[in-house]
């Protein structure tokens, strides 16, 4: 019962994140994301992949940060996303359970760099590169709702991404 609580909580991030892809505007975006690695955040913890909670975790602090410069205009987000790459990287360095640490790492890394722009796009294309990584660590943690909702976000971020070239063709 347990195990599928930890599944459902999942579900719940996975769908998020999925659907963010859809938004138009890059706070909308960001918000969704921020509720997605919460519930990330927590799944992860509770399958004993501690790289892959903490990476979610600092990528949530640095998903909130960044969602705030944006609201509040603020400068320097740059810096503020650099120094989020170097906890990753040292928390990360002290935690290492094994060679699958790897990939939250470089996808919680590239996500983090691509909130610093404004080009949407980018933003997308990022989702991709993400979720394969994701997904490699999904399947070693037996996170089976991961590895399905990592599949179902590939083909959501690839209709998105199609979906607002096209509307970009039209306006």
């Amino acid at each position: 019962m347990f195990f599928l609580l930890i599944q459902f909580i999942g579900a719940i991030g996975y769908t998020t994140l999925a659907l963010s892809y859809f938004k138009k505007q890059k706070k909308q975006i960001l918000f969704m994301q921020i509720i997605a690695y919460i519930m990330f955040t927590i799944h992860y913890y509770l399958l004993s992949g501690i790289t892959g909670a903490i990476c979610n975790f600092v990528g949530l602090l640095a998903l909130i940060v960044i969602y705030l410069y944006d609201i509040y205009k603020w400068k320097y987000k740059e810096i503020m996303a650099s120094v989020f790459v170097i906890i990753l990287l040292a928390i990360n360095i002290a935690t290492f359970q094994n060679v699958y640490s790897i990939f939250p790492l470089i996808a919680s890394i590239i996500v983090i760099i691509s909130f610093i722009t404004d080009n949407e796009r980018f933003i997308r294309a990022i989702g991709v590169i993400s979720a394969v990584c994701w997904l490699i660590y999904a399947i070693v943690y037996k996170s089976y709702i991961g590895i399905v909702f990592e599949v179902i976000t590939l083909i959501g971020v690839c209709i998105a991404f199609i979906k607002n070239e096209r509307e970009k063709r039209f306006d």
